[in-house]
């Protein structure tokens, strides 16, 4: 369940969320929507997502929102999004972003995102960011919806 994925990621991150004074919003249908995979897996690139979220709004002046929601997709396909109002990405670094090594923090690895990318896309699921308006940036991320398959 996307949904409860998505609860117990906020509630892990409560103390960090409300120090950092971010706003969370979560947004989803009505109705509870499954996918097919490692919950665990699943479970830690919401986390990295948000994660990465959080510390891309610490050191922004004005609003902090965070954004998490999730949908069904016209295809049948359940689509996560996590949206920050951080300082956003370079857009020469859009493409990059889930390279091996490849950062635009002082103190990553450049492993996360990658790690994300290599859970997704084990999951037959595709994985990718955009620019958020007016500044920060969007992840989002399609998993098979397990509904009828079992």
């Amino acid at each position: 369940d996307v949904d409860n994925l998505i609860e117990e990621v906020i509630a892990l991150l409560k103390d960090d969320l409300k120090s950092h004074r971010i706003l969370v919003k979560v947004e989803r249908i009505a109705w509870p929507l499954r996918v097919t995979g490692d919950r665990i897996q699943v479970q830690q690139v919401l986390l990295n997502l948000v994660t990465n979220a959080i510390e891309a709004m610490i050191s922004v002046d004005g609003p902090r929102d965070l954004a998490v929601s999730s949908s069904l997709r016209d295809d049948g396909d359940v689509m996560i999004s996590v949206a920050d109002t951080g300082m956003g990405i370079d857009a020469r670094d859009l493409q990059r972003v889930f390279d091996p090594l490849f950062t635009t923090k002082s103190q990553g690895m450049g492993m996360g995102l990658s790690i994300c990318r290599s859970i997704i896309q084990a999951h037959d699921g595709l994985i990718w960011v955009l620019p958020n308006v007016p500044r920060g940036s969007i992840f989002q991320f399609v998993l098979a919806s397990s509904v009828g398959t079992g």
